[in-house]
């Protein structure tokens, strides 16, 4: 009972962090967006709350976390403010943002997959709703920025592939490793992973049919900026 009570609590805790990160990411792609402070929080909100709350509908678990317990909603709103105030006064490098945001995408895709599999969900649903849960949230955030989500962007660093990662590590050995264990270790893999993309330019291989070239991709990025 304590371990069960253990896991619980782990459980909360980093579901509460990755709405914490991921709300302060929402507010720091404000930067230059020339959005009031509602306009920061309701940013932060949709980032840290989006992809839980597209999880939880698609499974049909009612009501959906942030209504069941408030402390989610205020903790992204407290983390969206708390940014809003500081980045008025201290200078912070774009690097950071993509840090909180690995750190985000990691935690919130292992649970993805740990709700699914508590849910008895079958393996390729849970590492679809890890996917879901770490990374739509981002995807709105992008959108409403007018920003290509990173998700969809191929400029050296994996993102996506990072959460269906750590999720494939937690569903292959639930059940074999001590639960709390178990979520570390997926979300070390996720966050090492888009760490490694981040620095080393990691990437996965190109669509490339026979006889056709891929323009270089500063020539790509130079045509986008134009339209």
């Amino acid at each position: 009972m304590n371990e069960l009570m253990s896991t619980e609590q782990l459980i909360y805790l980093f579901d509460v962090a990755g709405v914490a990160v991921f709300a302060i990411t929402g507010a720091l792609a404000a930067q230059g967006k020339k959005l009031d402070i509602l306009g920061v929080v309701v940013l932060g909100i949709v980032t840290a709350l989006g992809g839980g709350t597209i999880r939880d509908i698609t499974m049909d678990v009612h009501p959906v976390i942030w209504i069941a317990d408030t402390t989610y909603l205020w903790t992204a709103i407290v983390s969206a403010v708390s940014a809003f105030i500081l980045c008025r006064y201290l200078t912070y490098p774009r690097r950071l943002m993509l840090l909180l945001d690995a750190l985000g995408m990691s935690l919130f895709a292992v649970l993805g997959a740990q709700k699914a599999i508590a849910l008895n969900m079958p393996p390729v649903i849970a590492v679809m709703m890890a996917m879901i849960t770490g990374c739509a949230g981002g995807m709105i955030r992008d959108i409403l920025t007018r920003q290509i989500p990173l998700i969809l962007q191929r400029n050296g660093e994996l993102y996506a592939t990072c959460a269906m990662l750590g999720a494939i590590v937690y569903v292959a050995m639930s059940g074999l490793i001590e639960d709390s264990m178990l979520m570390m270790i997926s979300i070390t893999v996720a966050l090492v992973v888009r760490l490694a993309s981040m620095y080393t330019g990691l990437e996965l291989p190109e669509f490339v049919m026979k006889g056709h070239k891929l323009e270089p991709r500063d020539v790509v990025n130079t045509e986008s900026k134009k339209q």
